[in-house]
């Protein structure tokens, strides 16, 4: 597989053995802006790092065989949990603290 239909194309299918080794690719690109660069820069990296990990995941559920739609609220959640760490928006002043981590055991 290539780049773009591993990470930008959302049509399609991955097989287990391409989606592991782009998942892991992913993964440490947005570890590294998580813990290696600071403030706004690090969060907008990790929001642009989102489409090609939410493209993998579409892929990889249709490759299930079940409908990429699926993917969308764990996106709509983790975008929203963007928003409010980045300042855009705020929900509610308990939930705004606790949004980032609904969203990744959601996503996960």
């Amino acid at each position: 597989m290539n780049y773009e239909a591993l990470f930008v194309n959302p049509n399609g299918r991955t097989s287990r053995a391409d989606y592991v080794p782009a998942l892991i690719t992913v993964a440490v690109a947005i570890a590294f802006f998580a813990f290696m660069v600071t403030g706004r820069t690090a969060h907008f990296c990790m929001l642009v790092l989102m489409y090609p990990a939410f493209v993998l995941l579409a892929r990889r559920i249709r490759d299930m065989k079940y409908s990429a739609w699926l993917v969308l609220l764990p996106l709509a959640i983790t975008l929203a949990a963007y928003a409010v760490k980045l300042g855009y928006a705020s929900i509610a002043t308990g939930l705004d603290a606790n949004l980032p981590w609904i969203a990744l055991v959601i996503s996960a």
